[in-house]
């Protein structure tokens, strides 16, 4: 009787000791998209200037990209062209009950507050990169449309990014071989003669070397302050 019970066991280890033995020499699972998040193959392919800087005047620009080689500047493309799941920003707008503007339809999303020149990044991408530039060079011109007939004093927009390789990053508490960094750091600034809001966001996107997207952090965690004017605009400058 004994013999045969160690007989049964051994028969119903094999398979689980196979079994075991396949998953201990499984390759690793690929890295995959964080949830929700997409890229617009668009903006990913679209030029972009290394550097760009508007420095004369009141309503100034500086952008500043880096990286080493094609490969590192179409890695950050990608990562600039990475956009939040839609429905979360949307909620978010429902739920702090925050105007976002009807071109919202129109556009991936990368804000879930404010219109104008008021509006506050939830994530650094290219759409964001473009509305800032958008209204400095407005501005540069006159033209306020975009503040609701209100003249500003002053604005001022930056953007700093670099991309570079790690050999190895750890990620969820799994070491990732082979992958990108890219960090982005967005300011923008203005001045309406009586507040001067300041948003800054920063983003970090870990990409593999063939595009793939497989992490982000900071989306969401932009810092808003706000301080009084120091200057007031004349009454001939203000809109009429």
């Amino acid at each position: 009787m004994c013999r045969i019970l160690g007989a049964e066991i051994r028969r119903l280890l094999v398979p689980l000791a196979l079994i075991c033995a396949a998953h201990a020499f499984a390759a690793p699972s690929a890295p995959a998209m964080p949830p929700g998040y997409f890229i617009d193959p668009a903006q990913a392919a679209a030029a972009r200037p290394v550097d760009r800087v508007l420095a004369d005047g009141d309503f100034t620009l500086a952008i500043h990209r880096r990286y080493a080689n094609p490969t590192e500047a179409n890695l950050l493309a990608i990562a600039e062209a990475t956009y939040p799941p839609r429905a979360r920003l949307i909620d978010r707008a429902i739920a702090m009950d925050t105007q976002i503007g009807s071109d919202s339809s129109r556009t991936p999303l990368w804000w879930c507050e404010g219109i104008g020149v008021g509006r506050v990044p939830y994530a650094i991408t290219a759409g964001a990169l473009a509305y800032y530039s958008m209204l400095t060079e407005h501005f540069r011109e006159h033209d306020f449309r975009e503040t609701g007939a209100q003249n500003l004093i002053w604005a001022d927009f930056s953007y700093m990014a670099s991309i570079t390789p790690r050999d190895n990053y750890y990620l969820d508490d799994r070491l990732i071989a082979d992958v990108y960094i890219a960090d982005m750091n967005l300011s923008w600034s203005f001045d309406d003669g009586t507040f001067v809001p300041t948003s800054t966001a920063h983003r970090i996107v870990v990409l593999t070397r063939d595009g793939t997207v497989i992490a982000i952090e900071g989306d969401g965690g932009t810092q808003e302050d706000m301080a009084m004017s120091t200057r007031r605009r004349p009454e001939s400058t203000k809109a009429r």
